[in-house]
């Protein structure tokens, strides 16, 4: 009996000791998208990441997030907009609203890294200044021309894939897509590219009429506006995490 107990602390230490080595090992390695459980957990299998070497060696100093456009279709997303104007004591949704608010919250998670930023609102007057008004006229120029408007040395384009909730009695769905892509203003190449969905789940069981009552008003309770904001947030920050340092600044052999 006392051999099957020490084998089985033997387990654990040694189990133990593999997680912190992992950890240990994993603090200088590359930034990654979510992990297998992350996506298990949030149901959604799918998710794309590109990353240029380039940005690595070569990182650009100054970069410009352009207005980002939404490619969300009609359908349940309005119900989202309409919902999230709603819970905030706004008019009705203008079509560029989701758009809008999902750049603000990439722009406060990639101000924390060292890119020389120019604020969005100031993009948005040098590019009013110029007569480009749509995403579309944006889009339209060259790397190199709207790096030298903006004098940066990289752009972001952003889309917005999804914004969606779904609410089933006991069941509560949140969920915002992100497509975000760095090019160059110098070369005109891609540096960095993701696109993926953020999901969070609300699941409540009831035993009982007053369990029942709890877990209706709980659901309900996870589609206010915060939380919608919250997954806009989350999306961002999944994002930037995937922006690898600069190798100079990476860990020493």
């Amino acid at each position: 009996m006392p051999s099957v107990v020490r084998s089985r602390s033997g387990r654990a230490f040694f189990l133990l000791l593999s997680i912190l080595l992992i950890f240990a090992l994993s603090a200088c390695m590359p930034r990654k998208s979510k992990t297998i459980v992350d996506r298990v957990y949030e149901l959604d299998p799918y998710g794309r990441l590109y990353i240029n070497p380039r940005l690595q060696i070569n990182p650009p100093r100054s970069v410009a997030v352009l207005p980002f456009r939404s490619r969300v279709g009609a359908g349940r997303v309005e119900g989202s907009e309409s919902l999230f104007m709603s819970f905030q004591g706004k008019g009705k949704a203008s079509p560029s609203l989701v758009a809008h608010q999902m750049r603000l919250a990439f722009f406060g998670q990639i101000a924390q890294l060292p890119f020389e930023l120019i604020h969005p609102s100031r993009v948005d007057e040098i590019l009013k200044a110029n007569g480009l008004r749509s995403w579309e006229s944006v889009k339209a120029l060259s790397p190199h021309q709207l790096g030298k408007l903006l004098h940066v040395d990289a752009v972001i384009f952003g889309e917005v894939t999804n914004f969606d909730y779904i609410y089933a009695i006991l069941y509560t769905q949140v969920a915002a897509g992100l497509r975000v892509e760095m090019i160059s203003t110098r070369t005109g190449e891609t540096l960095w590219r993701f696109n993926d969905t953020r999901r969070n789940h609300t699941v409540r069981i009831a035993l009982d009429p007053l369990s029942l009552a709890v877990g209706l008003f709980q659901a309900g309770f996870s589609l206010r506006s915060i939380n919608l904001t919250r997954a806009m947030d989350e999306i961002s920050r999944e994002a930037v995490a995937t922006l690898p340092a600069p190798l100079k600044q990476s860990c020493p052999p």
